[in-house]
């Protein structure tokens, strides 16, 4: 080999009739043109300005060097298969007709779009965003990139510079060393991260040679692609953006590898020890079992309503990953093992105290001194009539609102429930029911605003309700119960955008923008049954805010000393 320096056309030449360049079951897919926050330019675009560049002023092209593994006449990439699939549909693009083939060899879908490959069928398609395979998308859009590109340039020119000036380094080695050398090549930088080294070390395992000859050839092809298909079904299920939102995770199958390795954290060699330590077809093969078992869980659990409540809500209010896979694990180590019933009936439970803050240790092991203290806790921030204005409790009130419309959604479809819609968590705020800028109060003589601010006697007359007239007198047992502006009693959930559109509207004009401003997007708040009912209210003044300040801490006490009783 002269240096090692080819050509382009030296490159694909290497290809004798019927080889192929061969992409590895341990490389990730084609993603080029995939666009990067911190880049300017996708990787698609930067190679076509190059090349671009060269052309015009008829200059060399230096490329990264390619590694590969020579078998027969077959090419087997280790490194280079981003740079080798796009020249392969730009050489197709401009029309390159000597023998060019390339092989997916377990993405069946994406070895068949290349082997079909019609350029001018691509390029009268839209590019669809929600393409179920992530290769053929960027296919797409590399091909359709490259046309935008040069598309004003003439093909036969612009194809015999680039076969003849387009160089790189050119590295066969041995084909056992493969993997090792591309791990240690692409170190912290890997691009294929340790799912798809866990997905290449299982469908090796599930294709090795059976010397007993209990499993022909043939059948050792099915079973590995049926689950190459299988490992795609899990991972297009886990790609989708509100799943990824509702888990808190966007790694490329979700928590199902971290929790069939029960470990957050996720390493090849530990997966391998754990799961894989001996490489056969059979343990590949239970190994794939108990994914299909654990992943079957985790979407009934993600399609029963109720279930996808609770579970939503606590992956909220546990704000870190470690808490949020330690609740999973419990969970689905239940659902596996107890049943989805029994792990239900469980989960209500969990979705209460994790209410109140309670550690997943003190959760299962039923403390319920430590749930004692933190009622107390959860309580004070619901009594304190200046909730409004506590950081803390605020939190605690934002909380327990979102449990009151969870809970409302729980009951639609005649008690099957009904899908909450968390964006509202990321997107929250407490809007006052009545006015806070309408609210006065004394202090020595002196009226003051909601934030303790002197009224000036010009504007007196501007408020319309006074925080001592904020009180309600139960008429069986009359007990007094006292409220202000800022007390639960007077606050409901919403989402942002849409608490600012009230402004300081009284209870009517908001109580008319909230039910008569049908079709107004800014309103998505109408999907909080608990928010509505408060809307539906007749009428809204101090009474009702003390009124309502007594419901809410009655239901907390209702459904949390049923806890203590029963203990």
């Amino acid at each position: 080999m002269k240096n090692n320096t080819y050509t382009l056309s030296e490159y694909v030449h290497l290809l004798k009739q019927g080889g192929s360049f061969i992409i590895p079951s341990y490389q990730r897919g084609y993603v080029w043109g995939q666009e990067k926050p911190r880049l300017k330019k996708n990787s698609v675009l930067n190679i076509l300005d190059t090349l671009i560049d060269g052309f015009v002023n008829d200059k060399d092209v230096f490329l990264q060097g390619i590694t590969v593994c020579e078998k027969g006449a077959d090419i087997i990439l280790v490194d280079g298969q981003q740079r080798t699939t796009f020249f392969y549909l730009f050489l197709k693009y401009l029309e390159y007709n000597e023998y060019l083939r390339i092989v997916y060899a377990v993405r069946k879908e994406s070895d068949n779009f290349l082997k079909n490959l019609d350029i001018e069928d691509v390029l009268n398609l839209q590019l669809d965003e929600d393409e179920q395979y992530q290769d053929i998308y960027f296919f797409k859009k590399t091909i359709l990139t490259i046309h935008g590109k040069l598309n004003k340039y003439d093909k036969v020119a612009f194809l015999d510079y680039a076969l003849r000036h387009v160089k790189f380094l050119y590295i066969p080695i041995p084909e056992e060393k493969a993997t090792v050398i591309f791990s240690m090549m692409n170190g912290n930088k890997a691009q294929m991260k340790n799912q798809e080294l866990v997905k290449s070390e299982l469908l090796r395992s599930a294709s090795l040679y059976d010397e007993k000859g209990l499993i022909t050839e043939g059948e050792n092809t099915a079973i590995r692609s049926r689950l190459a298909r299988e490992w795609d079904s899990w991972l297009y299920w886990w790609n989708d953006k509100e799943r990824q939102a509702y888990f808190h995770i966007e790694s490329q199958l979700g928590w199902l590898l971290s929790l069939m390795n029960r470990s957050e954290k996720l390493t090849f060699d530990d997966f391998k020890k754990k799961n894989l330590d001996k490489a056969t077809v059979r343990s590949a093969k239970a190994v794939f079992k108990k994914m299909r078992l654990l992943q079957k869980s985790i979407e009934d659990a993600y399609n029963d309503p109720i279930t996808y409540n609770y579970i939503g809500a606590i992956l909220n209010y546990r704000n870190d990953a470690e808490r949020r896979f330690t609740f999973l694990r419990w969970y689905f180590d239940m659902v596996m093992v107890q049943g989805k019933d029994i792990a239900k009936e469980q989960l209500e439970k969990y979705f209460d105290w994790a209410l109140l803050d309670i550690n997943h240790a003190d959760i299962t092991s039923d403390k319920t001194d430590v749930l004692q203290t933190a009622m107390n806790d959860f309580l004070a921030g619901l009594e304190d009539d200046l909730l409004y204005l506590n950081k803390k409790h605020y939190e605690i009130g934002s909380r327990w609102l979102l449990r009151r419309n969870i809970q409302e959604d729980c009951l639609q479809e005649s008690g099957k429930g009904r899908k909450f819609d968390f964006e509202i968590w990321r997107k929250r705020s407490l809007e006052h029911i009545y006015p806070k800028s309408k609210v006065k109060h004394e202090n020595e003589g002196v009226y003051l605003n909601y934030a303790d601010e002197k009224i000036e006697d010009s504007s007196i007359l501007s408020y319309t309700l006074d925080r001592k007239d904020i009180e309600y007198t139960d008429p069986e047992t009359r007990e007094q119960f006292f409220a202000t502006e800022h007390s639960i009693g007077n606050l409901v959930l919403l989402y942002r955008d849409d608490n600012s559109t009230f402004n300081a509207d009284d209870f009517e004009s908001k109580k008319r923008k909230f039910f008569e401003n049908v079709g107004v997007s800014m309103f998505k708040s109408r999907h909080l049954i608990h928010t509505i009912s408060i809307f539906a209210s007749s009428k809204w003044e101090g009474e009702d805010i003390a009124k309502n300040k007594k419901n809410e801490i009655s239901k907390f006490n209702e459904q949390f000393n049923k806890y203590l009783n029963n203990e």
